[in-house]
C-alpha cells in the first residue's frame, strides 16, 4: 500500500458522499489506504471548561458513527476492485479542521465536498475548506458533484495553472503525477499577468505580440524537467495575456481535475489562500486540488501529530 493515505472528511451532507466516491477512486489509483474521519458535532457554546452532559455526547457520538457507517458503504459501493485498497474510519472529539490539518501531516490528500464541514456555495469557501486549502501540509481536493455511476475519461484533461512561483511548482509536479496515473493529457495554463490588461492606458513595452513568444519560452522551460520524468504525459501548454481564473476556468470545463498552488503571485507563503485559487475553488466544476508550497510539504515529513483523534 501507500506509505501515507488518503483521508475524506464527511459529515453526512451528500457533498461528503461525492467526496468519499471521489476518494476512493483516487485512492485506487495512487494505491493508497483510505480514512474516512468524522467529528463530533459541538454545539459552539460549549468550552474547554463547559462540559456537555453524558447523554448529550453519546447522542452526538452516536449519530457520527452512523455517518461513518454510511460514508463506509458508500466507499464499498464504488470500488472498482482494479486494486485492494484498506479502509478504515476515525471518529474523533475534536473540532473538524483541527483533526483533517493535524492529519495532513502524514497523509497524501485530504478530500472534502464543495459543502458540508462548514458549508461553501459555488460563490463563497466555506470555512473549513478555506482553512484546509491554507494551512494543510498535504494536498487538499475539493470535490463538486460526483454521483455513484460517475467514470472520468482518460480522454478528460488534469488542468494545472503555473505563474512560476514556488507554490506553483509543487502544483505542476502533483498535475504531472495525476495525468500519469490517470492516463490523461494535462494542459497546464500561464497567463502572463493577474491584472487585466484591456482596462486602462496602453503602455509601451507591454504589447502582447512582442512578449508572447518569450511567456511561452519560460513555459516550456518550466514544464520541460517534468516532461522528462512524465515522457508518457501528453501536454498542452496554454498562454494568455491576462485573467488567469478566467483562463483556468475555461480550460477546467470537461476536465477531470484542476490543479492550482496554495498562493500565487504577490501572496504570503502558509499564510493565506491566494485569490485565484479562491476563485476557482468557488467556481470550478470539476474536483479542485490546491497544492501547498514546497516549504509546507517538506515540513510534514518531520512532523509528528501530537494528539491524534480517537480511532472509531
Amino acid at each position: 500500500m501507500g506509505l501515507l493515505p488518503t483521508v475524506v472528511g464527511v459529515d453526512g451532507s451528500s457533498a461528503s458522499l461525492d467526496a468519499v466516491r471521489w476518494a476512493v477512486l483516487d485512492a485506487e489509483l495512487h494505491n493508497s489506504d483510505l480514512t474516512v474521519v468524522s467529528s463530533v458535532p459541538l454545539p459552539g457554546g460549549f468550552t474547554g471548561i463547559q462540559i456537555p452532559p453524558e447523554p448529550a455526547t453519546a447522542q452526538w457520538r452516536g449519530e457520527t458513527r452512523r455517518i461513518l457507517d454510511e460514508a463506509l458503504t458508500a466507499a464499498g459501493r464504488v470500488m472498482t476492485g482494479a486494486r485492494t485498497i484498506g479502509v478504515d474510519a476515525c471518529l474523533s472529539d475534536r473540532p473538524a479542521v483541527s483533526t483533517l490539518l493535524a492529519l495532513s501531516a502524514t497523509s497524501r490528500m485530504i478530500v472534502i465536498g464543495t459543502s458540508g464541514l462548514g458549508g461553501t456555495d459555488r460563490r463563497t469557501l466555506g470555512s473549513i475548506s478555506f482553512a484546509l486549502s491554507t494551512h494543510a501540509h498535504c494536498p487538499v481536493t475539493i470535490v463538486r458533484a460526483w454521483p455513484d455511476d460517475d467514470r472520468v475519461q482518460a480522454a478528460d484533461a488534469v488542468v494545472v495553472g503555473v505563474d512560476g512561483t514556488m507554490a506553483s511548482d509543487a502544483a505542476v509536479a502533483l498535475a504531472f503525477e495525476e495525468a500519469a496515473v490517470r492516463r490523461a493529457p494535462l494542459t497546464a495554463v500561464h497567463a502572463w499577468s493577474d491584472a487585466d490588461l484591456s482596462i486602462g492606458i496602453p503602455v509601451h513595452g507591454l504589447e502582447w505580440p512582442l512578449n508572447k513568444p518569450p511567456t511561452e519560452d519560460a513555459l516550456t522551460r518550466i514544464l520541460d524537467e517534468y516532461s522528462h520524468q512524465y515522457p508518457s504525459v501528453s501536454v498542452r501548454r496554454v498562454v494568455v495575456r491576462d485573467r488567469p481564473v478566467h483562463a483556468l476556468l475555461d480550460h477546467a470545463q470537461g476536465a477531470q481535475l484542476l490543479v492550482v498552488g496554495s498562493h500565487g503571485r504577490g501572496g504570503f507563503s502558509g499564510m493565506m489562500l491566494g485569490s485565484a485559487s479562491r476563485s476557482v475553488l468557488g467556481r470550478a466544476n470539476c474536483p479542485v486540488v490546491i497544492v501547498p508550497s514546497s516549504g509546507r510539504s517538506v515540513a510534514r515529513e518531520n512532523s509528528h501529530v501530537a494528539s491524534a483523534p480517537s480511532s472509531r
